[in-house]
């Protein structure tokens, strides 16, 4: 027989029987519905895993220190596995090992920092963080720049992304700009007449930190700004300009910002709210504020390296343990979260596959009941003369039928499913927020409560659950290749359930067959 009669015969065979050919497929979309979906929830968990790292800054960062004390410069000891100081030979030897991108030393200003800006120092910002890199490293290592540019003065210096909002207005009782720090946290207020959750909106600084100086106070002693002091009940010797006898004086100084670097709380926290300043100008500043100290310190309490890609971590780590330095990165907790997404993809997958193995059983016996009810006519087809090959075919193509429409019906229903769970997903989070893509769409826009969300339409909803986007939540996630997959398993499992009852079909005798009154 020819391709095209073996399908004709294997519809009206199957059309034949349509209440029983109905009800096996529709365990075959049970089945195939059932696995999809379990493993979709599985891929929804792994997408929201992979962002929640990526929120976390740059995961192909690692921190390398010594066991030994670091002194109040940075200054490091030994460890217990030898001489390992993070001095700058070492940061050159790191700089030479395979897959490493980049390598700067990280040094703390371990002295307190009082930030004053405005007329008369009018705003204050009490207890900076100030860090010192090495600028020539800044690309390699991934620094980012969201306004200006790299320092190129020693009175230069970069300001963390919300920096501004950490000053104070003395002249208004201390109060403080709110940022929602960059659309990171969700974070509303309720409005009483509306009745709706408002999401809150970044509020403008006090000023621009690219277009006004700033003023520095430090001091070996410096306890912070009086001001701040008193404002919180506190005590001490610090003071805007003054210092108590037997105490090292105070240093004040003026630096701009020249740029805004991008926080990352991997490539140290002053990148958020404090001042990055190049390592020598720091060391220099440290100098002035406490030379005996300053010519201790002969070695670096953190260094940081970049690897090339998240891939290198592990062996970059490798190569800085060899040396005999400790080190610390997220690729422990990256593996972590790999291998429990993984877990629960494997027992939500085994779920759906003991309905999909429920739905073979199901395409078994209907086969070996279609052959039974067949026999009269297997054994005419053999008295004319059709090979056994094509019988067999025929049966199999029946079996194949039934696994392969099963699985792109299920397919196509799963898809459905995920989207509504999605879209579903965004409106209980969005009602929550204020607005429907206020809960599929952090930091998009509360929403106004009326279902457009405050602009975003209902298509651009749809949208986002089925592609996904930056900011976007999904909870199942279904990937083109497990739609493929699923099609191709449902047939393969049609045709391995429906080989028993074929080659059944092809060793009746014809005689036999013929004489079947069944």
């Amino acid at each position: 027989m020819r391709f095209g009669d073996v399908l004709r015969l294997c519809r009206q065979n199957l059309w034949r029987r349509k209440s029983r050919t109905i009800l096996t497929v529709l365990g075959v979309i049970v089945g195939c519905c059932s696995i999809v979906l379990m493993v979709s929830l599985g891929q929804g968990i792994n997408e929201q895993n992979e962002k929640m790292l990526k929120s976390m800054g740059d995961l192909s960062i690692v921190t390398v220190y010594t066991n030994g004390y670091a002194g109040p410069m940075g200054g490091g000891g030994s460890s217990e596995m030898g001489d390992t100081k993070l001095d700058d030979k070492a940061v050159e030897s790191f700089r030479a090992m395979s897959g490493v991108s980049g390598v700067t030393p990280m040094m703390n200003f371990p002295y307190n920092v009082t930030a004053r800006a405005g007329a008369g120092g009018r705003y204050i910002y009490d207890y900076v963080q100030i860090m010192g890199i090495d600028m020539t490293q800044f690309d390699q290592m991934g620094y980012k720049l969201v306004g200006g540019e790299k320092p190129v003065k020693k009175d230069q210096v970069l300001a963390g992304e919300w920096f501004a909002y950490g000053f104070m207005d003395t002249l208004k009782n201390g109060e403080q700009r709110t940022s929602t720090r960059g659309g990171q946290y969700s974070s509303c207020t309720f409005d009483q007449t509306t009745g709706q959750c408002e999401e809150d909106q970044d509020e403008d600084p006090f000023f621009d930190p690219l277009a006004t100086q700033i003023s520095l106070t430090t001091g070996a002693n410096y306890q912070g700004d009086q001001y701040t002091m008193n404002m919180y009940g506190g005590g001490g010797t610090g003071g805007a300009g003054g210092n108590t006898a037997g105490q090292s004086e105070n240093v004040t100084f003026d630096v701009r910002a020249s740029g805004i670097v991008a926080g990352d709380y991997n490539k140290g926290y002053a990148t958020s709210d404090g001042l990055v300043m190049d390592l020598q100008a720091l060391k220099e500043l440290a100098a002035k504020v406490d030379p005996a100290a300053a010519k201790k310190a002969t070695a670096y309490n953190q260094v940081l390296v970049k690897a090339a890609d998240l891939k290198s971590v592990p062996e970059v780590e490798s190569q800085i343990k060899a040396l005999g330095y400790e080190t610390s990165s997220y690729e422990d907790m990256r593996k972590s979260l790999e291998e429990q997404s993984r877990a629960i993809q494997l027992i939500l997958g085994g779920i759906g596959a003991v309905s999909l193995l429920v739905a073979a059983i199901g395409i078994a016996n209907t086969m070996v009941m279609s052959v039974t009810e067949r026999t009269r006519e297997i054994g005419i087809m053999k008295a004319l003369g059709c090979y056994v090959r094509d019988i067999r075919v025929m049966f199999l193509a029946e079996a194949g039928a039934i696994g392969f429409f099963g699985g792109l019906i299920g397919c196509v229903l799963s898809g459905l499913i995920s989207l509504g769970i999605n879209v579903v997903g965004a409106l209980y989070a969005g009602g929550m927020s204020g607005g429907m893509p206020g809960g599929m769409v952090s930091g998009a826009g509360g929403g106004s409560g009326d279902g457009t969300g405050g602009g975003t339409s209902i298509w651009t909803i749809l949208w986002q659950a089925i592609v996904g986007g930056e900011n976007v939540t999904r909870y199942s996630v279904i990937p083109w290749w497990l739609f493929l997959f699923a099609v191709l398993f449902s047939t393969l499992i049609g045709l391995l359930f429906g080989f028993g009852p074929a080659n059944k079909a092809v060793k009746i005798p014809a005689l036999d067959a013929i004489k079947n009154n069944e």
